[in-house]
């Protein structure tokens, strides 16, 4: 159930932010997508059996991705599943390193998602350890929140909390089958179908 709403509300914000950027209802909408997607790879971390398969799965969407995500927002940033891919090797270096140096390298890290212009930056790094510690989860996402309304005027993303309630509170039902397979594969396929629309209005 969360991947489908993940999918249907991220569609309605990047059509926003491709053609309709004055209306602010599509961007909204599109605080649903990140958080829900976020719980997904940390679901995924959790329970995979072969992390490097999953690694090299998700770095294929991110390179694919690239290729529309940038024409389509005319940026040279990188998309969220790069950010997602740095979170999770983080994450991996956190749970197998025993070091104390470990808390001075994932903060240098986590400075490169926002010095390198990953989409979401140490917000998705910050988000995704709030679903790992799995905590307080709506507290400490409403928090982050305000941290970033106050130091970025961040007004929009106050909505985002609205999965986190959501996650809390259901169980989700995860797709399989076919249906997974499109799950996987929809972030690049909605930035090329919207790069297309573009390019023919």
């Amino acid at each position: 159930m969360f991947e489908i709403i993940a999918m249907l509300t991220m569609f309605i914000d990047h059509l926003g932010a491709a053609f309709f950027p004055e209306q602010i209802w599509f961007r909204i909408i599109g605080r649903i997508a990140m958080p829900l997607y976020t719980y997904g790879i940390v679901q995924g971390y959790k329970y995979t059996r072969n992390f490097k398969r999953y690694l090299g799965r998700l770095t294929l969407i991110a390179v694919v991705s690239q290729v529309f995500y940038m024409p389509l927002f005319h940026t040279y940033g990188l998309n969220v599943v790069f950010t997602f891919l740095v979170c999770l090797l983080l994450l991996k270096y956190h749970d197998q390193t025993k070091s104390k140096l470990k808390y001075l390298v994932i903060p240098l890290v986590a400075c490169g998602l926002e010095i390198g212009d990953f989409d979401y930056g140490i917000y998705a790094l910050i988000l995704m350890l709030i679903y790992q510690v799995n905590k307080r989860i709506i507290w400490r996402h409403n928090l982050l929140n305000i941290i970033y309304f106050f130091l970025y005027g961040w007004q929009v993303q106050l909505f985002s909390v609205l999965p986190t309630i959501l996650i809390k509170k259901e169980k989700n039902r995860l797709l399989s089958g076919k249906a997974r397979l499109f799950y996987r594969a929809f972030y690049p396929l909605h930035l090329a179908f919207l790069l297309l629309l573009s390019k023919i209005f």
